[in-house]
């Protein structure tokens, strides 16, 4: 039998599976013919491209659209980024394929303690629900919402973002083909439906029918995931904190995370020393997005702030999928 039990058959679950293969099993509460996955479906082209190369899968069999630009939409004008591989691609399948040489019991939901009996190490994959280590001491869930769209005429061919006023949340547009595209928000003060309605009914868009999707994401860094081990089991990928605070992206994260567990040989402690501080960057953006939310700091603390996030930024652009530079931080401030 397996030593090693995964809760999850998301981002951070799959790519575990895939680095151990028959050494691991995966329980995955959803059934096959349904398997989804709720999100924008973006993350960066060149850090995804060499994880799954690593365990023989091609991502570009998988890529639906490449982003050249990130636009954003900050009180009635638009600021451009350039991307940097920033893409979306078919997430559902590329999470399957990832797992096809891992046995996985779909439609199989576990609580706390089924896995940590049955095998040696358990490990939460399960994102905002922890279901085997429990809530968090401190958390930070923010609501989300997205709706895949057909637009005739669509208002952008590339990635869109519209921050909300107060640093409540954003709008995203992301694009899977010419005309059809994810439109999504989330919103701590429970506005983003209302706005992703909004949005669709301005450009003329058409909801598919069925295609309406809701989930938490949990904004707090590992560093303040506590706890990130509880009896024999341990959290991985959002369960563990690894979205990042300011852009919400944590797809390629949680595969790092479960990459982390896996070259580490499966020791929790020395997982969790080196989670925390290669998330260190994670943990400064979300100190600066919480400070302001509360209303608190200054143009200077802002600016001293901004510059260390593009700073940390630069070095995570492989996934972010942002190609940030350092003059960039005068059009951040303008738009926080």
């Amino acid at each position: 039998m397996p030593a090693i039990g995964i809760a999850g058959l998301g981002p951070a679950g799959a790519y575990l599976g895939a680095l151990l293969q028959d050494k691991a099993e995966i329980y995955e509460a959803q059934k096959e013919d349904r398997f989804t996955s709720v999100c924008a479906w973006g993350t960066g082209y060149y850090s995804m491209k060499d994880l799954t190369k690593a365990v023989g899968i091609n991502f570009d069999d998988y890529v639906l659209h490449r982003g050249k630009k990130i636009l954003v939409g900050w009180k009635k004008k638009i600021i451009e980024f350039d991307a940097y591989g920033l893409s979306t691609f078919d997430k559902p399948r590329l999470l399957k394929d990832l797992a096809k040489n891992t046995k996985v019991h779909f439609g199989t939901r576990v609580d706390r303690g089924y896995l940590e009996s049955r095998y040696r190490l358990a490990v939460d994959a399960t994102g905002p629900n922890r279901v085997l280590v429990g809530k968090p001491e401190l958390d930070f869930l923010v609501p989300t919402i997205e709706y895949r769209v057909k637009f005739e005429n669509p208002p952008f061919d590339d990635f869109y973002i519209e921050p909300f006023s107060g640093y409540s949340g954003y709008l995203w547009y992301f694009p899977l083909s010419e005309k059809e595209f994810f439109v999504g928000a989330g919103d701590v003060r429970l506005n983003h439906e209302e706005k992703v309605i909004e949005f669709i009914k301005k450009y003329g868009g058409e909801t598919i029918e069925g295609s309406r999707m809701g989930k938490a994401i949990r904004l707090l860094p590992p560093e303040y995931m506590n706890p990130l081990y509880f009896m024999n089991a341990v959290a991985v990928g959002e369960a563990a904190g690894t979205v990042y605070p300011l852009l919400g992206e944590g797809i390629l994260p949680s595969m790092i995370s479960a990459k982390i567990l896996y070259e580490n040989d499966l020791d929790v402690r020395k997982y969790m020393v080196k989670l925390k501080n290669y998330f260190l960057p994670y943990r400064k953006a979300y100190d600066y997005l919480s400070r302001k939310m509360k209303g608190q700091g200054n143009a200077l603390s802002d600016m001293i702030s901004v510059f260390s996030i593009v700073m940390d930024a630069i070095k995570f652009k492989d996934v972010l999928g942002v190609d940030l530079k350092l003059s960039y931080a005068f059009k951040i401030l303008s738009i926080l």
